[in-house]
């Protein structure tokens, strides 16, 4: 990271903050336990820079992204955008501070609602906060022009769209309050390869032209290597790993972080053909039941007694490069 960004204040600061659900049993519906979907993330998105969140599946990414914008309440923890508490906001500043945030969803299908036109659509959050009905159709054809569609797409409805259009439509939509972060979660995951480029370049494209911080979640570690300016790693609610992207992928420090780079294909058949590939053993935990101390422990192929008895702080090996793990190989 430059040292102009890291001088400049967040965008973004999230610390320690934890999501669990409750989980209920019996006729009275008691609290027997508890899904720790997030459990004490806390990590930082400065003014025009792109932070990906990466892991498997279940490890908690979209309820971050979702927690961020209370669209979930949190359980525990503080959320700031440019320094104001997120989770002490009231319902009406929250209002106000929704149009600093907004979210892509994942599915293209499922977050555009079929019996409204696209132009409806885009530009309903203006109507929410208050512009006319003429002037929000007209800022909609604008950004539909922005994401590469014309506006005269906007009297059609999204089942007349392929599934690269409709996500273009969602990020329109996500567009027209002139939001400052906008969390994509896993926003191509969906659609095919050639057109998972297209969007990625258009992500890329409107960055730079509407000066935009973006939290990327995905489980495709070349799309995070191609957008991402830093990248955090989640295993299970929990941070394993943070650093700048290129220092990421040349010297990962987790153990879990080192077995995902393994298995993502290198372009040149000598080097895969050399490449050791760390296969992770067994499933991932249950957040409602995670393993004691190290919570990676269970897979882990380095762990030993000291990982099921003390949970590893997030330290710094190397200036911006930060590591949960008792042996980290850096």
């Amino acid at each position: 990271m430059s040292e102009a960004a890291q001088v400049t204040p967040p965008l973004l600061e999230v610390d320690n903050l934890v999501t669990h659900f409750p989980i209920r049993s019996g006729l009275l519906k008691r609290t027997t336990g508890w899904v720790k979907a997030v459990d004490g993330v806390s990590l930082s998105v400065q003014p025009n820079e792109t932070v990906g969140i990466v892991g498997e599946s279940g490890c908690g990414k979209t309820t971050l992204g979702r927690t961020i914008l209370r669209l979930i309440e949190p359980t525990a923890g503080s959320i700031k955008v440019r320094g104001e508490d997120v989770v002490a906001a009231s319902s009406g500043r929250l209002r106000e501070l929704r149009k600093e945030m907004q979210m892509v969803f994942q599915d293209p299908y499922a977050s555009l609602n079929p019996r409204m036109p696209v132009h409806d659509i885009v530009s309903e959050p203006l109507r929410i906060h208050g512009t006319s009905k003429n002037e929000a159709r007209d800022r909609a054809g604008e950004y539909l022009e922005a994401v590469g569609l014309l506006p005269e797409h906007g009297n059609r409805y999204p089942h007349e769209f392929s599934g690269g259009q409709r996500q273009r439509v969602g990020i329109a939509r996500a567009l027209t309050l002139e939001p400052d972060l906008i969390i994509l979660d896993e926003p191509v995951s969906a659609l095919d390869v050639s057109i998972q480029a297209q969007v990625i370049n258009l992500l890329e494209d409107l960055q730079q032209r509407f000066k935009l911080s973006y939290l990327f979640i995905a489980h495709d570690l070349s799309v995070v290597r191609h957008i991402s300016d830093r990248v955090v790693v989640m295993y299970l609610g929990k941070v394993a790993e943070v650093a700048d992207r290129d220092e990421l992928y040349a010297s990962p420090g987790h153990p879990y972080t080192q077995a995902l780079l393994s298995a993502v294909p290198v372009p040149d058949p000598e080097i895969e053909a050399t490449r050791e590939r760390i296969v992770l053993h067994g499933d991932i935990p249950s957040p409602a039941d995670p393993p004691s101390g190290c919570c990676f422990r269970t897979r882990c192929p380095i762990a030993t007694e000291l990982c099921a008895n003390e949970t590893p702080a997030l330290k710094e090996v190397e200036p911006d490069h930060w590591v949960a793990c008792h042996f980290s190989s850096i």
